[in-house]
């Protein structure tokens, strides 16, 4: 029986994991990079003969994220097999030495999670941004030089086989997530790739997963110092705390509810007299989404809030609910202009002429129908 492309597709990503050569984790950082934007990122999706365009900055922003914590750990931690330490200078990553002015920086003011919401808040401080343009254009030349360009080559024996990069503008400007989104270019996958991404990029989690792989490579990485692999995979699932943007939507929300004497819950309509009755929900539950952007942080009765847990919103809840959550997002803009607008279109809509709520629908409906999480509706 011949296969569909759809499952060849498949067949052809397990043996890009275990059969292209690498020397670096490069490859593996691609992959999940691929996956988590064919996931969150459907927004900026561009489809063109047969062929699915993203923009090429959203891979850059993904590995700042995922290198962060490794280049900061107090003990080095290879991602080049026989690297060493940077102050050998010799065998390094492309960017290890760029990556570690930013984490120095960093390394007293907070760390990875102060850098992160820094950059999601495009407030890079002046005196690091130019060493962040030169990490920016480092990242971005290795990707489309070293991954993009051996992804496949012991399938197709071609380079850029799977994905194909286009030209984008020089990295002048400060480092912002729309910057980088704007002037980086695009790459292209087929359609049938970017469906296996879109619905199985999760399972790139389990035991063959690119993480997993990953973290098995950078803990042999170093034979004379191995690494234990469960140290390796905890520092490569590091999230940022974002803790303190919950707590900044939830002071604007009690300076609403002192000024109103009453807020309406997002979710059940119910009256929020006092201060101890809120609590601030995610409409995209942070554990599966992570994301807390003001759009998706909303104010609900802590009785409600209690009941949802980290279930999804249904179409029904969402639908009767409209007019509540659009009325908050009329407020959050008014008082975040600039903030609220580049949130909405950097992490939902993509293009300013999108619908948010729409958005919010179509990614709750993937994520009950096709990632199978529960449902939820207010009784």
């Amino acid at each position: 029986m011949v296969d569909s492309p759809f499952i060849q597709k498949i067949r052809d990503i397990n043996a890009i994991i275990e059969k292209d050569a690498t020397d670096t984790t490069y490859k593996y950082a691609l992959l999940r990079g691929l996956a988590e934007i064919c996931q969150k990122y459907n927004h900026f999706k561009e489809e063109e003969k047969g062929r699915i365009f993203f923009p090429t900055g959203l891979l850059v922003e993904r590995w700042l994220f995922y290198y962060y914590p490794i280049i900061a750990n107090t003990e080095f931690i290879p991602q080049k097999g026989g690297e060493k330490p940077l102050e050998f200078n010799k065998n390094n990553i492309s960017f290890r030495k760029y990556f570690t002015k930013i984490t120095r920086y960093y390394e007293d003011k907070g760390g990875f999670s102060v850098f992160y919401n820094n950059y999601k808040k495009a407030n890079i401080p002046d005196e690091v941004q130019a060493d962040l343009k030169v990490l920016a254009r480092s990242i971005l030349s290795t990707i489309k030089q070293y991954p993009m360009r051996h992804l496949g080559y012991s399938l197709n024996h071609t380079e850029y086989s799977i994905i194909k990069p286009e030209k984008g503008k020089p990295i002048t400007k400060e480092i912002t997530p729309r910057y980088l989104i704007e002037s980086c270019g695009r790459f292209s996958i087929d359609s049938e790739l970017y469906e296996v991404f879109r619905l199985f990029g999760a399972y790139f989690s389990g035991r063959q997963s690119v993480v997993n792989k990953w973290a098995e490579f950078t803990a042999n990485a170093d034979k004379k110092k191995p690494l234990k692999i469960e140290l390796a995979y905890k520092i490569l699932n590091e999230i940022p705390s974002t803790e303190r943007e919950v707590q900044e939507a939830r002071h604007f929300y009690e300076a609403l509810l002192i000024k109103r004497g009453s807020l309406e819950c997002v979710w059940s309509g119910k009256s929020i007299t006092k201060s101890d009755e809120l609590e601030i929900d995610h409409v995209l539950p942070f554990s599966i989404w992570l994301n807390n952007d003001l759009w998706n942080l909303l104010p609900t009765h802590k009785s409600v809030n209690y009941k949802k847990l980290n279930r999804i919103p249904s179409e029904a809840i969402l639908l009767r609910r409209k007019e509540t959550i659009q009325d908050y997002w009329k407020i959050l803009e008014a008082e975040y202009p600039e903030r609220f607008k580049n949130e909405v279109l950097i992490s939902l809509i993509g293009k300013v002429e999108n619908d948010p709520f729409s958005k919010i629908l179509e990614i709750c409906q993937f994520l009950v129908n096709y990632q199978g999480y529960q449902e939820w509706n207010v009784n």
